[in-house]
């Protein structure tokens, strides 16, 4: 009789695209502003290539979510993605049900490439919208306004994507508990199957850092989480990790493999 070992975690893998249009105030991410043009196809062959060296640890798993984070992914084209998730097919098996997830801000020229990502095999958006009033939007450094925040949502749908993500955030600059209760009440009119909401925070090595914003105090930020998980409890969503809301059964695998500690493999520039 042969003994086998524990079974293995499932594995997924998060892949990152360092380019944005222009440095939000607030990130302190790996990312930078791109140049006229990105050099996609060098780069995604650096990222098969850096797959490559991973290739020992997935132990035959089937990768069971994807998630394209950055900087901003949505400004490679449709076709750079389809060769990014093709190239990861020929070197590790997908699961039959695989997750795999593009983040993209809102913003004409890369909305119009929703439909492209949707035929390249992405079957989940994560909008960064990240507040729908175009005066918080502007003091965040976002490059889109509000109509265009609503408008990326209803290019999503149109492209297919019945799976998607909008990113919100609260405690922003003078941000009353009405405005933060407002941005809510915006997403959830558009009944996406899943919610980020996650407190601004001041980090070191950002524009914010060097001149912070004046931002609610402790009693108001608490206030606006208290009013805010009350309304997304009231439409549905259930809270399934620190900043993260679903509907029941849209929980992203992605963000539950890395809480119940399963394996993922990074590659890219951070």
């Amino acid at each position: 009789m042969t003994e086998t070992g524990p079974a293995l975690p499932p594995l997924s893998l998060y892949v990152h695209i360092p380019w944005c249009i222009k440095k939000c105030p607030y990130c302190d991410f790996n990312s930078h502003q791109r140049d006229e043009t990105i050099p996609e196809a060098a780069y995604v062959a650096a990222l098969l290539a850096d797959l490559d060296t991973e290739l020992a640890h997935v132990a035959d798993r089937p990768l069971r979510s994807i998630f394209i984070g950055g900087g901003t992914p949505s400004l490679f084209s449709a076709t750079a993605i389809n060769a990014l998730i093709a190239g990861i097919q020929t070197r590790i098996v997908f699961q039959e049900d695989i997750e795999i997830t593009l983040e993209a801000n809102p913003g004409s020229a890369e909305y119009s490439r929703f439909a492209g990502y949707r035929q390249a095999g992405i079957n989940r958006l994560s909008i960064g919208i990240q507040s729908f009033q175009t005066t918080q939007l502007k003091a965040l450094g976002r490059v889109h306004n509000a109509g265009e925040a609503h408008d990326a949502i209803t290019a999503a749908r149109a492209a297919g994507f019945d799976n998607f993500n909008i990113d919100l955030m609260h405690g922003l600059p003078e941000q009353s508990i009405e405005d933060a209760s407002a941005d809510l009440q915006a997403a959830i009119a558009h009944q996406p199957r899943h919610l980020s909401w996650y407190q601004l925070t001041i980090e070191p090595n950002t524009a914010f850092y060097s001149k912070p914003p004046i931002l609610p105090d402790d009693d108001c930020r608490a206030e606006i989480q208290d009013a805010g998980q009350a309304l997304l409890h009231a439409a549905g969503y259930r809270q399934y990790e620190v900043s993260a809301y679903a509907t029941a059964g849209a929980e992203s695998a992605h963000n539950r493999n890395y809480w119940l500690f399963g394996d993922y493999i990074g590659i890219g520039a951070g």
